[in-house]
């Protein structure tokens, strides 16, 4: 078998230089490159194409249905071509791979698909506006690795979503809006149609047009990084339309868009495929099908945007935190407005956690704590309270903070009572574990108050609010601050009411935060509230940092007397009492009982190892 080579005019020393020696008795002869060439060609002698893109787009709709077998160089200015027929660019190894199939006693060509735009045949892909790689209308100039950095993020930062309108077959028209549209012909048409989609061919008569509307750029980012390692799928915020025919208008005005990255400008865009006018030779790259069977339509559109949703997409930049839909704010705000209310059932509850988180304190007992924690209706006043803090919502911070009060009160005063009534006056572990806040229990409370924003936002995972509840534990210091004020200790009361009130600011904070990262409000209402709880939080914050350092300190101070070693002396179980002066409680276990000179030895090592003066309470243990 012999192909007549059509060429580039442009390109004629070349072909008389490489092409011909290359190709050698594969040619049977040459004709260059005229408008009018297709009616100079015999449709039973192959053709093979040394041509530019532009030039191929010209002459292969002539060349339609015309009984014509086809072959694509790979030509300097037709990459696009080459791309969507798999030719590779080496001009050595495609006359090769092509001399192979000329060698076979039949050689079959395929027949494939024209995929148009606007009656202009596409090869590889149609890009309208910008998707995962980014690509724009025209990108702008930039020189060296920063500038190129910056004209990326340039362009990610300012994403144009936009309205658009497409007609579907069977006089179906789908209205949204989008930030980016692909349309390709095959799996090997784009980047962003391998990376997506797992069967396709060149030859099944149809497109695929995927159409990306995130919700923010964030979300963007988020799904562009997690399928570097989850692989390629769909993103929660894409479409995929797999049909025949499509029209794309643009309501506000025309657009740009590129095909086969060359620009062009129109308020509407058709595409349709023209189902096998052609019989090519396909390049070592081409994946074909195994077998052909019928190819079924696909519209996955339902995460796309409509009405009031779209409008507001489209009404400017992509935000860089997406927004709450008016659905979601109402339902969310009515479940708020909600949870604000004082009830009887919430004093009712307050009471009863409150009581049962006193008897647990007394009796030392950490799983009926837990209980009353669970029983605890404190979180959702106080989620209520960030969302009126953070939208400055005059009523619903009023009455938040009216039930979160009142219940406290209440709870207080039960507690009280309960405290005098009972005969117990010394503290245990429990209540002593709550009467030393410090910077981890802000970062307990901070963490809570992210993870109860987002139940409350997110209906899905709204069960595990009991489990938020636990974590920030606002009711056993509430208990606690009751049983100091009771025994009139300043100590307990003062530790005990830090911790709630810790508690209490960083769940507000950080949930306001949380909920305005959800879209739930824009930063400039919100700034007014931000730094009315972030100053109460970072005023908060400095007796926890002090706190924090003793804690450290304690620690180390543990640690380096446990490091001791004097003789045949087990140094276990050292507690720092107190740090000025310095007084420890420690236990010696020795195989024979210690005399003052040996204790007196062990302190000196003590010191000798801190580095300071110390005071020791000393237990005395014999091993046998």
């Amino acid at each position: 078998m012999t192909f007549v080579l059509i060429f580039d005019p442009a390109v004629s020393a070349e072909v008389d230089d490489r092409v011909l020696p290359l190709a050698g008795d594969l040619i049977s002869h040459t004709t260059a490159y005229t408008p009018q060439a297709a009616s100079n060609l015999d449709p039973a002698a192959p053709v093979m194409c040394y041509l530019s893109d532009e030039q191929l787009k010209a002459l292969l709709p002539k060349l339609s249905n015309q009984g014509f077998q086809l072959a694509v160089l790979p030509h300097k200015q037709a990459l696009e071509a080459c791309k969507g027929l798999g030719v590779g660019r080496s001009l050595e190894k495609a006359i090769a791979h092509f001399k192979g199939l000329a060698n076979k006693e039949s050689p079959e060509p395929v027949k494939t698909d024209i995929l148009y735009c606007n009656h202009i045949p596409v090869f590889n892909s149609l890009v309208i506006g910008q998707t995962f790689r980014l690509t724009s209308e025209e990108p702008p100039e930039r020189k060296g690795i920063l500038g190129k950095k910056a004209g990326f993020l340039s362009r990610f930062f300012n994403i144009r979503p936009f309205r658009v309108e497409v007609d579907l077959p069977n006089d179906r028209k789908l209205k949204t809006a989008v930030s980016g549209i692909v349309v390709s012909e095959h799996r090997k048409s784009s980047l962003l149609s391998s990376l997506l989609l797992e069967d396709s061919a060149i030859n099944d008569g149809m497109m695929h047009a995927f159409l990306i509307s995130p919700r923010s750029v964030i979300s963007m980012f988020y799904f562009a990084m997690g399928s570097l390692w989850q692989g390629s799928k769909l993103p929660p915020f894409g479409a995929h339309i797999k049909t025949t025919a499509l029209t794309f208008t643009f309501p506000h005005g025309e657009r740009d868009y590129l095909v086969d990255n060359r620009k062009f400008t129109g308020s509407q865009v058709k595409m349709h495929v023209q189902k096998q006018p052609l019989e090519v030779f396909p390049g070592a790259y081409l994946e074909l099908p195994a077998a052909s069977r019928p190819s079924q339509e696909v519209f996955k559109t339902s995460a796309l945007p409509s009405g009031e949703a779209a409008e507001a997409l489209a009404s400017g930049t992509l935000p860089v935190i997406r927004h709450a839909s008016s659905d979601e704010f109402k339902e969310l705000f009515k479940v708020l407005r909600e949870n604000a209310q004082l009830k009887s059932s919430f004093v009712v509850l307050m009471v009863l956690s409150t009581l049962i988180a006193t008897f647990g304190l007394f009796a030392d007992s950490t799983p009926v704590v837990i209980g009353a924690m669970i029983l605890a209706p404190l979180m959702s006043p106080i989620i209520s309270l960030s969302m009126g803090t953070l939208r400055q919502d005059r009523k619903l911070i009023w009455n938040s903070m009216s039930t979160i009060l009142a219940g406290m009160g209440v709870a207080v005063l039960s507690a009280v009572l309960l405290t005098w009534l009972t005969p117990i006056q010394a503290a245990g572990a429990e209540i002593l574990e709550r009467t030393r806040p410090n910077l981890l229990d802000l970062g307990i409370a901070v963490l809570s108050g992210v993870a109860g924003a987002y139940a409350h936002a997110r209906e899905e995972v709204a069960k595990t609010l009991a489990g938020v509840a636990i974590a920030v534990a606002l009711i056993p210091p509430l208990a606690v601050s009751a049983i100091g004020l009771a025994w009139l200790n300043w100590t307990i009361f003062s530790g005990a009411t830090l911790l709630l009130f810790t508690n209490l600011a960083g769940m507000v904070l950080a949930a306001a935060v949380t909920f305005m990262l959800m879209g739930f409000s824009p930063l400039k209402l919100a700034t007014k509230g931000m730094i009315i709880s972030l100053t109460l939080v970072i005023a908060l914050s400095i007796p926890l940092a002090l706190s924090f350092n003793q804690m450290v300190r304690e620690h180390h101070i543990t640690k380096e007397v446990e490091e001791v070693t004097a003789g045949n002396v087990t140094i276990r179980e050292v507690k720092v009492i107190n740090l000025n002066p310095l007084r420890l409680s420690l236990i010696l276990v020795s195989e024979n009982p210690l005399d003052d000179h040996q204790i007196s030895e062990i302190k000196n090592e003590i010191e000798k190892q801190i580095q300071q003066e110390v005071h020791m309470e000393i237990t005395t243990a014999i091993s046998r």
